[in-house]
């Protein structure tokens, strides 16, 4: 092909050959997935894909995890629930490892509240409650329920201080000029520090 092959015009049909099959030679175009969701206006074009009973244990969970306080409402009631499915739904590689991870994860949760309660895990009291969610966090457990629980929790915690009230509660203004950076208060890093210590991190 030389450059004034370049420079010639491209005729219709091979024009109209091109927008018929997406691409030259009538090869079928790509599909994939779709454009990525708007983040302005979130919108996401796959449909929700958990059962009203895993986002029930979801809810639960989530404000066992990380619960509500006066000043910052729980992940139940800020939405988290609609945030992780829209995340496990999602048609992605990453996503859908962390589907897969939940669901049977959430599966265990009701059998483990079965074998020691004799309930379901909705149906089991506050305390009852906290104590398989104790089982299942506990660091010394290297089976699938310690992995279920850490990603979870990466998602309720990683959910909640990135959405709007996330951000008032650890008082994130967003990207704008400082004069200074004064670091973390020692007050702050003692209890991070503490937090973690209680989950044996």
């Amino acid at each position: 092909m030389t450059t004034d092959d370049l420079a010639a015009p491209v005729s219709w049909e091979w024009r109209e050959t091109m927008y018929r099959d997406g691409v030259p030679g009538g090869r079928a175009a790509p599909q994939g997935y779709g454009t990525d969701p708007n983040l302005v206006t979130p919108y996401t074009p796959w449909p929700r894909t958990l059962s009203e009973h895993q986002r029930a244990l979801i809810a639960v969970l989530g404000d066992i995890i990380l619960p509500g306080t006066a000043d910052y409402p729980a992940p139940s009631e800020m939405g988290i629930v609609d945030f992780i499915d829209d995340w496990v739904s999602a048609p992605y590689e990453t996503q859908q490892k962390h589907r897969m991870v939940i669901h049977s994860g959430l599966l265990m949760v009701d059998e483990e509240s079965q074998r020691r309660f004799g309930a379901g895990f909705l149906e089991l009291d506050d305390a009852m409650r906290r104590k398989i969610v104790d089982v299942i966090a506990s660091p010394d457990d290297a089976t699938d329920n310690r992995a279920f629980f850490v990603r979870i929790r990466y998602l309720v915690v990683g959910g909640y201080f990135t959405s709007d009230i996330g951000f008032q509660a650890i008082g994130y203004i967003g990207n704008v000029p400082l004069q200074a950076f004064p670091g973390v208060s020692p007050e702050a890093k003692s209890i991070v520090e503490e937090e973690l210590r209680k989950l044996g991190l």
